[in-house]
């Protein structure tokens, strides 16, 4: 049934509605503290934070971290970094394997965190805390890597492509990955100390809460909710006692209403998805979420509507769209509007930033011409970073050494390796941009959507540029390997320097050991795909599913043969962006929303609420702040819980273990059961944090 023109724009009221509640949002929670919103003190416990709203911490200093920027610690010994490198190449290993066998990922950081505080005990560390920091740190290269490596490279093998060496593997990812430390550390006094409060990095200040919580009854609330979190995401996701994703197509009338008039609600009561959703706060989850909102009831109806008598490739069948199910028609026509708005966020982003840009650019420039290193007066420990003349000298070497590895191994020409010089260059600022924002404000990265991005613009200009067929392939996934690997590193190590800014370590030495780790870590990801590939393959019955690997398969192929790209819909979505920031609307936050599937977007929704709700449960300030700081102690325990969680369930299933409920997980009952314990889950944070009193 068509729509009508009250329908739509009832719709339109209420995604722009929730944009209005979460501006009003923004401003009672300036009353609250009397400064932005997302202030450190309002996620973390007084013990650790105690520096009062008239003080002012020295700048580029939180107040009162656990370790004092005044004091130098043993921060790095053979200890730190043999742990650190084995627990890098370990988690490469194991969380590649997740990556190609179920197309996800785990963040490393919960784990090896929880292992690294248990060896310190162990052990009997007497500096377990600096320690525990670094180990976690140089560990994460092994998972931030595995953007570049597991989405992109075991295309060669779907393609059945065999021209391709492990060197000329492996060299695009440690290029591509020493590029993004190079970047994120340029960057870092931006996003982690001047606009401190603009992004609050919900999964580092989660890391940084598990790792200072060492007074008694905060560890001991932190372990309870880790624990409940495990058990919960262990039994959702091993057993299947309830729904993981709830959905109203499990009810008759809610597949009712999906097949008449296109409609859908879905959430994922994922544990870590709560408590990401509690960091990131009501504003930018309600901005996500309104983008979710627009995609499933805006878009996806028009599209339906304006397009039922097109015909699309289902499952390898061609079926009209009007019979497509909801979600095929969201990922092969509304994402892409998501896709869109991203890149344009991103080119944003870089206009935004680009007097802070100039600044770095500047300041690399006048170090390398000098010869010296400009030192600010009175540096503290946790202000060092490598030099930026090493950091600008670094930038354009990696790039450098890329367009040299290109024309050796794929360019027929010099005009080819400029184009792909540029190429990277440019895409590398903008997605290393996007990256960090996304990684700001969610805790996510849309690695895949930016990635096809790429691909997309790159195959049109190289083609135009001469490059075709097998060659061409192989040129478009080795640039695309480089540059999400880049991507990749550089928002998720950002992450790592936010924990490091609110923990008091020093940056320089987490810089210098994130590029040592990422040399093993390249080496050892492109040594999973290729074993993988022998035990199990990517094409045929039994082959590993690599999701994202076939989709960029899928995608370069036929653009390199002479097919076609739905550039209206890149087209219609840049300019949607375009409108968000004029209406000051932050386009990525929303973007993020249009691309990343519904069920994602509303559990960090329902998260941003309860934070709302502990925020305003009395009328005194203070006692919010503390509430709201108990509650974020809560969160950082669903969020490192529910991750040791879903690895665990995530290894028993590629262990043969199959102790799933099939049939019963997909009644009614089990949705509804699921509503009820993530109805509990939701009751447990809120009443962990109003149980604070006066004192």
């Amino acid at each position: 049934m068509p729509y009508s023109d009250t329908r739509f724009s009832f719709i339109l009221f209420i995604v722009l509605s929730l944009i209005q509640i979460d501006e009003m949002t923004y401003y009672s929670y300036n009353k609250i503290n009397n400064r932005k919103f997302h202030d450190i003190q309002q996620f973390f416990p007084k013990e650790v934070y105690t520096m009062s709203h008239t003080q002012k911490p020295e700048p580029g200093a939180p107040s009162n971290p656990s370790m004092s920027p005044h004091r130098s610690y043993e921060e790095i010994n053979a200890y730190v970094v043999g742990w650190g490198l084995f627990f890098a190449a370990l988690f490469s290993l194991a969380v590649g394997y997740l990556c190609l066998k179920i197309g996800q990922t785990v963040d490393a950081f919960a784990p090896v965190s929880v292992l690294a505080m248990g060896m310190a005990i162990l052990f009997k560390r007497k500096n377990a805390f600096p320690e525990t920091v670094h180990i976690q740190a140089i560990a994460s290269a092994g998972t931030n890597i595995l953007g570049g490596t597991m989405f992109i490279l075991p295309a060669l093998f779907i393609l059945h492509i065999h021209g391709v060496s492990f060197a000329e593997m492996v060299i695009p990812i440690i290029l591509g990955g020493i590029l993004g430390v190079f970047l994120a550390t340029a960057f870092r006094r931006y996003f982690c100390e001047e606009m401190d409060a603009a992004y609050p990095f919900p999964s580092g200040r989660a890391a940084a809460e598990v790792l200072q919580c060492n007074e008694g009854a905060k560890a001991r609330i932190m372990v309870l909710s880790g624990i409940l979190a495990m058990a919960y995401d262990f039994i959702l996701n091993t057993l299947g006692w309830w729904r993981e994703v709830l959905s109203t197509q499990t009810f008759a009338w809610g597949q009712a209403l999906a097949d008449k008039h296109k409609l859908l609600f879905s959430l994922d009561n994922d544990a870590a998805l709560l408590g990401i959703g509690y960091f990131t706060g009501l504003r930018y989850a309600a901005i996500i979420a309104a983008g979710s909102f627009f995609s499933w009831f805006v878009c996806l109806p028009v599209v339906y509507y304006l397009g039922g008598s097109h015909v699309m490739i289902v499952d390898g069948q061609s079926v009209l769209l009007s019979q497509a199910p909801i979600r095929e028609v969201f990922n092969q026509y509304v994402r892409h509007i998501g896709i869109g708005m991203l890149a344009m966020a991103g080119i944003i982003g870089l206009l935004t930033m680009s007097k802070v840009v100039g600044r770095v650019v500047k300041r690399a420039l006048r170090d390398a011409f000098s010869g010296q290193v400009t030192v600010a007066t009175g540096l503290l420990r946790t202000q060092q970073d490598l030099a930026m003349s090493r950091i600008g000298f670094g930038t354009l070497l990696m790039a450098v050494f890329f367009a040299i590895f290109f024309h050796i191994t794929c360019a027929q020409t010099i005009a080819q390796t400029l184009l792909a010089f540029c190429i990277v260059l440019i895409f590398a600022f903008m997605l290393s941009v996007v990256g960090i924002s996304s990684i700001a404000f969610t805790g996510n990265e849309p690695v895949s959507g930016m990635t096809i991005f790429m691909i997309l613009v790159s195959a049109v200009i190289m083609s135009a540029a001469g490059m075709h067929g097998e060659s061409g392939i192989i040129a478009i996934l080795l640039m695309a390997a480089f540059l999400c690997s880049t991507l990749a590193v550089a928002g998720n190590f950002m992450s790592e320097l936010k924990v490091a800014y609110l923990t008091g370590a020093t940056p320089k030495k987490m810089q210098q050991w994130q590029l040592v780790s990422i040399l093993l870590a390249g080496v050892v990801s492109v040594g999973v795909i290729y074993l993988l590939n022998h035990a199990y393959g990517f094409t045929g019955a039994n082959a590993l599913a690599a999701p994202q690997a076939n989709a960029m398969a899928a995608i370069v192929k036929p653009m390199m043969d002479g097919g076609a790209a739905p550039w209206p819909l890149y087209m219609a979505g840049a300019f949607f962006a375009v409108l968000l920031w004029m209406m000051k609307v932050p386009p990525l936050a929303f973007a993020l929303g249009t691309y990343l599937p519904m069920e994602i977007n509303t559990p960090v929704l329902i998260g941003g609420i309860i934070s709302y709700l502990v925020s305003h449960s009395s009328t005194d300030e203070k006692l919010n702040a503390r509430r709201l700081s108990e509650g974020g102690t809560v969160a950082s325990g669903f969020v490192a819980g529910g991750a040791i969680g879903s690895l665990c369930s995530a290894v028993l299933h590629i262990g043969g273990v199959r102790w799933f409920q099939e049939t019963w997980v997909t009644s009614p009952g089990a949705t509804y059961l699921g509503a009820l314990t993530y109805l509990g889950l939701c009751a447990f944070i809120y009443y962990m944090a109003k149980r604070i009193k006066k004192f």
